[in-house]
């Protein structure tokens, strides 16, 4: 099978994949993890993810010898637009649905954040920057109308409130996925002009995320002053997993990916949200199995289909 190389790694779509479908499930356990916290308020919670997956991310650099003058000032000079872009942007995605999942609880809100991809989809096809293959726009279809079931908006139930936080993260999310796209089309095209060597998936994720501590700490630096041991443990398991982890693997995903054939494997989020929300409120609604089917079907539509 054919790679794709990027900053001296290479890494197969088939493991692009799978990267997506594991960051996916990973940060699908999201809204369950800071229900553990929810003695802070919402914007030290965002602060907390930030921090942490940034102390992860820092040490996955450390350890790829990646923290080097010349490495981050090439980057930062040559995608200085697009960082600055996705800095600002990060911070707002995880606040606006933070505040959903206080609102609604976090499978709706998953499920609103996730018409990120489909606002992806759009600036791709009006910017033309990647081609979009009826086979893609078939499955973001199916995935936005599985949404739409399991949000039962037909009811007229959904507080307005939470639609507007959840279309917020939702559009956000889109304007980050677009952006490290741009980065990486302008790498892979312009490929001669770097002159240092780094792993650049690490340094994109861990960059948005620095963005989060400098916005937020100096608002809730002393709600961290009550942080008991056990808020330090889920702390640590927030930072590390749903956030470092699945933020490079997410982005090995969004390097690869052509026209959203990978992006849309990011949907298994709220459906893992959904399924955690079934086993612990032991509550499911048939629109919920239908609509989760409906995504499933898009997934699987793109893993067979797509090339």
């Amino acid at each position: 099978m054919a790679t794709l190389e990027s900053n001296d790694i290479k890494v197969s779509p088939t493991v692009s994949k799978l990267c997506m479908l594991v960051s996916a499930i990973s940060m699908g356990h999201v809204g369950l993890i800071i229900s553990f916290l929810d003695k802070f308020n919402v914007f030290t919670i965002v602060l907390i993810r930030g921090l942490f997956g940034t102390l992860f991310l820092t040490l996955f650099l450390l350890k790829s010898n990646s923290l080097k003058r010349d490495f981050l000032k090439e980057s930062i000079k040559i995608h200085w637009k697009e960082l600055l872009i996705i800095g600002i942007v990060n911070p707002l995605i995880i606040l606006f649905y933070f505040i959903n999942i206080f609102l609604t609880g976090y499978s709706f809100a998953a499920f609103l954040l996730y018409t990120g991809p489909m606002f992806f989809l759009l600036f791709l096809i009006f910017t033309r920057e990647e081609k979009v293959s009826r086979v893609n726009l078939i499955s973001f279809l199916l995935a936005v109308i599985g949404v739409a079931i399991i949000m039962e908006f037909w009811t007229g139930e959904a507080q307005l409130l939470s639609v507007f936080f959840g279309i917020l993260s939702g559009l956000t999310l889109g304007i980050l996925i677009f952006y490290k796209k741009k980065i990486y089309n302008t790498r892979k095209n312009s490929a001669h002009q770097f002159k240092t060597h780094g792993d650049f998936d690490t340094f994109l994720a861990w960059w948005p995320t620095l963005f989060i501590v400098f916005m937020f700490l100096p608002i809730t630096v002393y709600d961290l002053m009550i942080f008991t041991f056990s808020d330090l443990i889920i702390a640590v398991i927030l930072g590390l997993f749903p956030t470092a982890l699945a933020f490079l693997l997410y982005n090995i995903g969004t390097k690869n990916d052509k026209g959203g054939n990978i992006i849309i494997l990011s949907y298994i989020e709220p459906v893992t949200a959904t399924i955690l929300n079934i086993i612990i409120l032991k509550s499911i609604s048939i629109f919920t199995i239908i609509g989760g089917s409906l995504i499933i079907i898009a997934n699987l539509i793109v893993l067979k289909y797509s090339k």
